[in-house]
């Protein structure tokens, strides 16, 4: 069990730097300030990235409260939360970026 979970956790570990990796690049892309559509669809995307984040933290919070029931979620529960509030900041900086 705890093979499949460190497999599962490296699995989003991968997903999540091909994720920085392609944000990175995007980020070069930018030059300028982005219309106000596309600023509008960050902003979208921005709302729905913190609302996955906070249940995450709602759902490691419920986790850590039951505990030592259910330990053994801890640290996929865990990766998920560290990985939305990872995309959450890297959205929030693609706005920054976009100069708004």
């Amino acid at each position: 069990m705890l093979e499949l979970i460190e497999c599962s956790i490296e699995m989003d570990d991968a997903q999540h730097w091909l994720s920085i990796m392609r944000d990175a690049e995007i980020e070069k892309l930018w030059k300028g300030k982005q219309s106000m559509e596309e600023v509008d669809e960050m902003k979208a995307q921005i709302k729905k990235l913190n609302a996955q984040a906070t249940a995450l933290k709602m759902d490691l919070h419920d986790l850590s409260e039951d505990l030592p029931t259910g330990w053994e979620k801890i640290m996929e529960v865990a990766g998920k939360a560290y990985n939305a509030y990872q995309s959450l900041d890297a959205a929030k900086r693609r706005l920054a970026a976009a100069g708004n």
